[in-house]
């Protein structure tokens, strides 16, 4: 029993406490993008896991071919110079030394899916580095209730880790 006990809870203490994660369709809805990360502080190398999932089986989309762009007021300041491909259809490797704090814009680009070319689509992530906070596009709809465990977990309903739940 003890030993079921720790199976279950080493999850707990290999994944970090703070990571965050979108998930948002391309601009076509062929395929969601799931991107993950930990709080980024400016001048650290930061790893950027990005997944590829089909959202008709809910499942990792092997094979796709997809190119990254990162700017920052609206200047490219990474882009991989042509399309890189994923067989496994998640990118671990990935990794970014963001120089300063500010919103950076991530942008990934999917130009082929199992071996078939594609019309390029898109998926655009806001990254909030250091003190910098990314302001919600969508409207919070309070639907009574809140996030009362969240809420005590980071100190404010305002957190934006609450603001992500709550959305």
């Amino acid at each position: 029993m003890k030993f079921l006990l720790v199976l279950l809870l080493i999850p707990l203490f290999t994944i970090p406490a703070f990571a965050e994660s979108q998930t948002l369709p391309t601009n076509q809805g062929t395929l969601d993008v799931k991107l993950s990360y930990e709080n980024i502080k400016p001048g650290e190398l930061t790893k950027l896991p990005i997944e590829f999932i089909n959202p008709l089986l809910e499942k990792t989309q092997v094979h796709v071919d997809y190119r990254i762009k990162i700017t920052e007021s609206g200047e490219t300041i990474f882009q991989t110079p042509s399309l890189i491909h994923t067989s496994e259809g998640f990118i671990e490797g990935f990794k970014f030394e963001f120089p300063r704090d500010g919103i950076y814009n991530l942008e990934i680009g999917i130009a082929g899916i199992l071996f078939t070319p594609i019309d390029e689509e898109s998926v655009s992530f806001e990254i909030a580095v250091g003190g910098a906070s990314v302001q919600s596009t969508n409207p919070i709809k309070e639907e009574g209730g809140g996030c009362l465990i969240a809420t005590a977990a980071y100190g404010s309903e305002m957190a934006p880790q609450v603001q992500m739940l709550r959305e």
